[in-house]
């Protein structure tokens, strides 16, 4: 089975990141910005459509800081700045009015509370907590391969 690729967005704002609240099917998590590839799509080009869909908000891609492997996806967690938008204010097929899609609520949570909240997927957010506290919002300057337990 060929693993699906995907782009992730970390996005700091006043000492709080960008993330989604989801449930669906029972569960209550959440995610970081992002979604899968297009056929012939940059990690570039896919983070910047995903977040612009979901969050209504336009970024500007840094760099690749973490690439993250599990049983079924290859992501790119790419890190960005908020350029301009108004969270909340995104068109993509998750706000079509779809229930069984579950429910999406776009942002911020405050740094210091990510070990507390069940953020998928949990290697990467603890790795952003971790190097938030070492680096600051830049983050760490090597790109780091996360693996799931799978």
């Amino acid at each position: 089975m060929e693993k699906r690729e995907s782009c992730r967005a970390i996005i700091f704002k006043d000492e709080k990141m960008v993330a989604m609240y989801r449930e669906k099917n029972g569960r209550t998590y959440y995610t970081f910005p992002g979604g899968g590839m297009d056929e012939g799509e940059t990690i570039n080009e896919c983070v910047k459509r995903e977040v612009i869909e979901e969050f209504g908000i336009v970024v500007k891609p840094i760099r690749e800081v973490y690439t993250y492997e599990d049983e079924k996806t290859y992501q790119h967690f790419i890190l960005c700045d908020w350029e301009f938008g108004e969270l909340g204010t995104g068109e993509g097929e998750e706000f079509q009015g779809d229930a069984s899609r579950g429910v999406y609520e776009p942002m911020l949570i405050d740094i210091e509370n990510i070990p507390n909240l069940p953020l998928m997927p949990p290697e990467a957010a603890m790795q952003v907590v971790d190097d938030y506290k070492s680096y600051g919002k830049n983050l760490d300057s090597e790109v780091k391969s996360l693996t799931s337990i799978f």
